[in-house]
Order: structure tokens, then C-alpha cells, then sequence
């Protein structure tokens, strides 16, 4: 005998099956191994009117149509703006709750709106006035005689989105598709649901989306919506566990977060400082231990004091010198110069041979000059010059220039040792001035600050310990929950991945037939996988969805949910409600002869497979080529639709 789901996870966990039911039920995780069979959604009718405002004048427009239940229904005309694809939009606004392409011109001019759907069992109608391009209205659930079962009113676009996602899912036996995601603002993860907006993305083709199924590319939106359609049993399971695992992972990450910023200790050892500042302050040791730090700082304080009165004498003695130094170097440079001069003095004028009186020119007699040679009287002065009184003015000179030097040696020495005293006197000065103040400050607080400080830490170990408290007391068992949603999570992916295998070939197989039928006659073999991404063999090589020319892309995505269609039919697999809507198939880059290619092969898919199927082109006449009339709206020429 097998083994339930839920007594697979206590087993894999070690925890009683009741605890691991109570979980599941915490967290709203139910077992579906046989998801439910598909229920047909079918357009019955479709009317909207207003006023087109057109270069300031108004033309009123009604447009109302009943389509065909089953098979194809084509909307045409052979100008372009002519109201093809805003008709699909009013009934898509009506489908889903709220707007998904529609201009905010045709929204203004639409003022009524009235759709009527058979969902499953359930006849739906939507009638809402429109005012400023918002809803006012109600969702009727009526009998088959049109009488009313229950009505839901709505007057806001929130309103009217709320309601039909109730009843459309209802109606389609679709459950919402739990999800999670971060929530940055508030660093945290919170689990949502997508609810019946993100199933009509699997409803309508345009040029808006390149998923393979949905419109919502770049999140796992679209594998989830591939592995509800396919009827995939224990995907819905899968879905829930995983979100829930994701939900309660952030909030066991955000607690020991919160807990790491309250530092490294532990509570015992938080409480056991806060006892031993009690201790000290009721024992007196905070008060000796300040006692002890001022004297420490008096004690500094004098070898300082002392330190910079000896600097400041040593550094005025040392500037004296400078100084004094300075002085007695200008002094023997001025010998120096004088020596210069005088020699320079003496060479020249020994060389002189006066002839006259320098005072009054007058002329010296011959006999005098002779005399100068034979007696050695000057002949200007008559003084007798006296032998041996050459002055050696070099040799002064390099004693004055010796001098000279040694003086700058000193004074250079004297000066840098002036100049690391003053230095070590400023620091010594500033670090004097700053233990002035920290003795000053101790002095006039006393021996009660180090009380003060021990009871500030006492107040913020206790703080600290009452938040950890609140934190531990918020726990309601989220880590003991996350292991039984991990295998939750695992159980239910190994019986996807068991399930799914089988599906997933066989809905492959289906593609390709659908691809090739629709033109792709190279396809040789398609890939479908769980993550909604396909893979195409043909011509020896291997492309991928996005690979694809979206003119290929758009006849791979139709053929996938067709392929879904002809499963749900043939093997009771699939739960895709079988509307489709293709909007304007020549926008995807396809040659006017895949179209008609691609038009014949829906009209003959329509015939085998129960689908209500919407086209919208360009051409008149094309439709009529491939469609009864009684399947075609036409607007031909330059008329329009509405």
C-alpha cells in the first residue's frame, strides 16, 4: 500500500503525521494528484456602444454580435483602424475584470457594455456603464430561462477585477496559482496568488507577449500556467509548498538577521554581565576604580608640566645660540669683504708712478722722482718706506673663508636641533593641554561617572535582551515548519517530475503534428518542458522558442494550446477552458501565404477540436476564402466595424 503524501513527508522529516498535517493546513497546501477536468469557456454575445468623438464631432456606434459557440469565428475588414481589435479588447475588459490592451480613446468613447458567457455550468453576464473610463455595473449569474441567480454589483475597477476573479475561477473549477515574492521595501517575502487576469493570458495571441503561453515573460508565470493547463497531477500541490517553503525561509532569515545585530553574545552570557556590574557598583569597585584612574592622570599630568618647562628652557637656550651664531657669521663674512676690498686697494695702487700733486696737480720736480730710488722717500708724501710691510691678503682671506664655513656647520646643527625641540615641545604642549582637560573633567565628575558608565551598559544589555526576548516569543514554530515544507516542496516536485513525463512527450508529439499542419513542415520533433520552454529539431539542428521567427513563435504558441485541447479530449488530461483569440497574425512578421496556410489549417483544426476560436485580419475577401459567412464579421472598403 502506498504512502499519502503527507505520510511521506513525516517520514522524510522524523516528525509525527499529525504535526505534518497541521502544517499543510497552516500553510494551505492540499494534495491534488487528479486535478480536475477542463471546463469550456464560450463567448455567447458581445455589444458595446458610445460616442466616437472624431476633430470635435460626435457619431454615436452600437456594435452587438452573437458569435459561434463552437470553431472559428473571424473578424475582417480591408481598412486598417477600422475596430478589429478594439471589439476583441471590450470583450476581453468584460472577460478578465479589467482592460489588457485597450486604447484610452476607445475607452472614453465606450459608455455601455454588455457580454454574456457560458463558463463551465454558469451563464455569466456583464452589463457596465462606463464613465470616465471607469466600470459601474453587475455580474449576473442567470438560469438557462435568463432568470437571475445571484448578482454581483460593482462601482470601482477594483470591485469589478475582484469579482469576476471569484467567479470565473469558480465557475472554471481553477484554483488561484500560489506564488511568493521579495518585497524589498520591507525586506521580506510574502506569498500572493495569480488569480484569473493571469489565466486569460493563455486565452489571447498578439504582438505583446513572447511567452509560449500567458502574456507575463521574465517570472515563472508561464511554466505555471503550462502545468495547470496540462492537467500536470500534483503541480498545484507543488506550487503551494513552494511558496509557502519561500514565505517561511525570509521570515527564519529575517529573525536570525535580527538576532545576529544584537552582536556575537549569548543570553546567559548577556545576564551574567549585567550581574556583575551590579556587583561592582554595590561593592564599591567602580568608585576605586576611578579613584585609581585620576591619580593615574594627576600622575601624568606632573611628568608632563615637567617635560614642557624643560623643553621650553632648553628650546629658549638653543634659539639664544642660533641666534648668537647668526650674528657672529655676518660678523666675519663683513671681514671677509673688507679683507677684499683692501687687497684689491693696495694691488692697484702699488702700481701707480705718480707725477704730480693729487691735491693740486702740480708737477713734481725730477729730483724728487730720482730721490724716491736712491733714498726711498715716497715722492708724494716724502715718508720713508719701510721694507718687509707687504700685507699677505690671501692668506687672511682663507682664514676668514675657514672661519666662515665652521660657522655655518654650527649654526645649521644649532638650528635643526632648535627646530626638533620646538616640535617635541608643540606635541608635548598639546598633549599637556589635553590631559588638563581629562583631569579637569574627572575632577569635577567624581568617582560617580564610572558608576554612571556601568549603569548605561546595564541599561542597554537589558534592552538588548528584552527585544531578543520579544523575537523569541514571536516565533510560531517557522523553522520547525520549514523542514516539513522543504520535503513538502520535494515530494510534491518528485511526483510532478514522475507524472509529468509522460504528458509532456505525448504533448509534444501533439505540437508537432499541430506546427507542421500549420506550416512548419520542417519540424521534425518538439520538446515540451515543465519550465514552458520547447525545443525544435528540424533540418539537423535545434532551436529553441526564442530562437524562432515570431512569425513561427505565434504558430507554435497556437498549436500548444491547441495541443492542450486535443489532450484534455482524448486522453481526459488539460484544463485549458478552450476560447482562443489570435489578433492580427499578419503583425508577426508572417508572408501573406503563411497566413492563408496557417487560416486553412485553423478552419480545419476548428472542425476536430472544441475550442471557440477568435481571428482578426485584414481582407475581406480573404475570410470568405476560408470561412462560411455566417462565421465572419466584415466591414469592407473604408467602412468600420462600430
Amino acid at each position: 500500500m502506498s504512502d499519502t503524501y503527507a505520510e511521506k513527508i513525516a517520514m522524510r522529516v522524523g516528525r509525527e503525521l499529525d504535526d505534518v498535517l497541521a502544517v499543510l493546513a497552516r500553510h494551505n497546501i492540499v494534495d491534488s494528484p487528479t486535478p480536475p477536468i477542463s471546463r469550456s469557456l464560450r463567448l455567447k454575445k458581445l455589444a458595446f456602444s458610445g460616442v466616437k468623438l472624431i476633430h470635435g464631432e460626435a457619431h454615436p456606434f452600437s456594435f452587438d454580435w452573437t458569435p459561434q459557440s463552437k470553431g472559428v469565428n473571424v473578424i475582417a475588414t480591408d481598412a486598417n483602424l477600422a475596430g478589429k481589435s478594439s471589439a476583441l479588447q471590450v470583450m476581453l475588459w468584460a472577460l478578465r475584470g479589467e482592460p489588457k490592451s485597450l486604447t484610452t480613446t476607445v475607452r472614453d468613447w465606450t459608455q455601455h457594455v454588455h457580454a454574456e458567457f457560458q463558463a463551465g455550468d454558469r451563464h455569466i453576464r456583464v452589463k457596465f456603464d462606463v464613465a470616465d473610463g471607469k466600470p459601474d455595473g453587475n455580474i449576473d449569474l442567470i438560469n438557462r430561462d435568463g432568470s437571475k441567480i445571484h448578482s454581483l454589483p460593482f462601482t470601482t475597477p477594483e470591485s469589478f477585477k475582484a469579482h469576476m476573479n471569484s467567479v470565473m475561477l469558480d465557475a472554471l473549477d481553477l484554483e488561484p496559482i500560489a506564488t511568493s515574492r521579495e518585497v524589498a521595501s520591507r525586506e521580506t517575502t510574502v506569498m500572493y496568488a495569480d488569480g484569473w487576469t493571469s489565466y486569460t493570458g493563455a486565452l489571447l495571441f498578439d504582438s505583446d507577449s513572447n511567452a509560449l503561453i500567458g502574456d507575463a515573460t521574465g517570472t515563472d508565470l508561464a511554466q505555471r500556467l503550462l502545468q495547470v493547463f496540462l492537467g500536470i497531477p500534483w503541480a498545484t500541490t507543488l506550487f503551494q509548498a513552494r511558496a509557502a517553503k519561500r514565505v517561511t525561509e525570509a521570515l527564519v532569515s529575517a529573525r536570525k538577521r535580527k538576532l545576529s545585530q544584537f552582536g556575537n553574545q549569548s543570553i546567559a552570557q548577556m545576564e551574567a554581565r549585567i550581574s556583575e556590574i551590579e556587583n561592582l557598583i554595590s561593592s564599591g569597585v567602580a568608585r576605586e576604580a576611578a579613584l585609581g584612574e585620576l591619580q593615574t592622570v594627576r600622575e601624568r599630568f606632573s611628568a608632563l608640566e615637567t617635560r614642557v618647562t624643560t623643553l621650553k628652557a632648553t628650546t629658549t637656550a638653543v634659539n639664544a645660540e642660533v641666534a648668537a651664531g647668526a650674528a657672529e657669521l655676518l660678523a666675519k663674512k663683513r671681514e671677509l669683504l673688507e679683507l677684499e676690498e683692501e687687497a684689491a686697494a693696495s694691488h692697484f695702487l702699488s702700481r701707480l708712478s705718480p707725477t704730480c700733486c693729487p691735491r693740486c696737480t702740480r708737477a713734481f720736480s725730477s729730483s724728487r722722482q730720482k730721490n724716491e730710488l736712491t733714498t726711498g722717500e715716497c715722492a708724494v708724501c716724502l715718508t720713508k718706506v719701510e721694507d718687509g710691510a707687504e700685507v699677505d691678503h690671501e692668506a687672511l682671506k682663507a682664514a676668514a673663508q675657514k672661519a666662515i664655513a665652521k660657522l655655518e656647520r654650527e649654526l645649521k646643527t644649532a638650528r635643526l636641533k632648535a627646530d626638533e625641540l620646538t616640535e617635541e615641545f608643540e606635541k608635548s604642549r598639546t598633549l599637556l593641554e589635553a590631559t588638563a582637560d581629562e583631569l579637569a573633567e574627572l575632577s569635577a565628575s567624581g568617582t560617580a561617572q564610572e558608576e554612571q558608565k556601568l549603569r548605561l551598559e546595564a541599561a542597554r544589555l537589558e534592552g538588548t535582551l528584552e527585544a531578543i526576548r520579544k523575537l523569541v516569543d514571536a516565533d510560531s514554530g517557522e523553522e520547525g515548519d520549514l523542514a516539513i515544507l522543504t520535503q513538502a516542496t520535494e515530494v510534491a516536485k518528485a511526483e510532478v517530475e514522475l507524472a509529468a513525463t509522460e504528458i509532456l512527450a505525448r504533448s509534444g508529439d501533439l505540437i508537432r503534428q499541430l506546427v507542421v499542419r500549420l506550416g512548419m513542415r520542417d519540424v521534425e520533433r518538439v520538446v515540451l518542458k515543465r519550465n514552458a520552454s520547447v525545443e525544435l529539431h528540424k533540418g539537423g539542428s535545434q532551436s529553441s522558442f526564442g530562437g524562432l521567427s515570431p512569425g513561427e513563435r505565434l504558430r507554435v504558441r497556437i498549436a500548444t494550446v491547441i495541443a492542450l485541447l486535443q489532450a484534455s479530449q482524448q486522453f481526459g488530461a488539460g484544463r485549458h477552458p478552450g476560447l482562443l483569440v489570435v489578433d492580427s497574425p499578419a503583425k508577426e512578421e508572417m508572408a501573406d501565404a503563411n497566413v492563408e496556410e496557417m487560416l486553412t489549417a485553423l478552419s480545419e483544426l476548428a472542425a476536430t477540436v472544441d475550442l471557440q476560436l477568435f481571428v482578426a485580419f485584414r481582407g475581406a475577401a480573404r475570410a470568405l476564402q476560408h470561412f462560411d459567412e455566417d462565421r465572419c464579421l466584415l466591414a469592407t472598403g473604408a467602412d468600420t466595424l462600430w
